[in-house]
């Protein structure tokens, strides 16, 4: 089924970043902005969002790809817009003045999401109607997996 086929590489690419963090510790936690701050005075993005997230997930989801039948380009490619999606989101969540890691519903998950879909909707054969599936989905197993993750130790919010 091409649309679990789809979420199971978002949710790879999305939770790399995570799972670096939780085995690599504070190495390679270098923030993508380099602390630099906005004209506002707030961060460009927050120290929650680093090379090594964005490495990991690249290098994981190209790695992952071809076992859920997608070339490795394709995983770098959807881990990469993925990505980006995440930073313009932390971005837009520094401007109305929510903390780094801070819990904003739909807004977290919708880019993240989205734009990889929007942006590869025809190379993967993709309908709206699957986008919007596929989107859903994402929310609730991000939300229902986070929890989780946080009891394990993994993530350091429960969110």
């Amino acid at each position: 089924m091409l649309e679990l086929r789809v979420l199971l590489l978002l949710l790879i690419a999305n939770g790399a970043p995570v799972f670096a963090r939780f085995l690599m510790g504070d190495r390679g936690g270098l923030a993508i902005d380099f602390g630099v701050c906005f004209k506002d005075g707030r961060p460009l993005l927050g120290p929650a969002k680093t090379w090594r997230g964005l490495i990991a997930a690249v290098l994981i989801s190209a790695l992952f790809a071809p076992l859920l039948g997608f070339s490795m380009m394709t995983g770098c490619a959807i881990a990469l817009l993925a990505m980006l999606g995440d930073l313009i989101t932390s971005f837009c969540k520094r401007r109305i003045n929510l903390t780094p890691s801070s819990r904003a519903p739909f807004l977290d998950q919708f880019l993240e999401t989205v734009l990889p879909l929007a942006a590869y909707q025809q190379t993967l054969g993709l309908s709206l109607l699957q986008i919007g599936v596929i989107f859903v989905a994402f929310v609730v197993v991000n939300w229902g997996i986070s929890p989780l993750l946080f009891r394990l130790g993994v993530r350091k919010k429960p969110y």
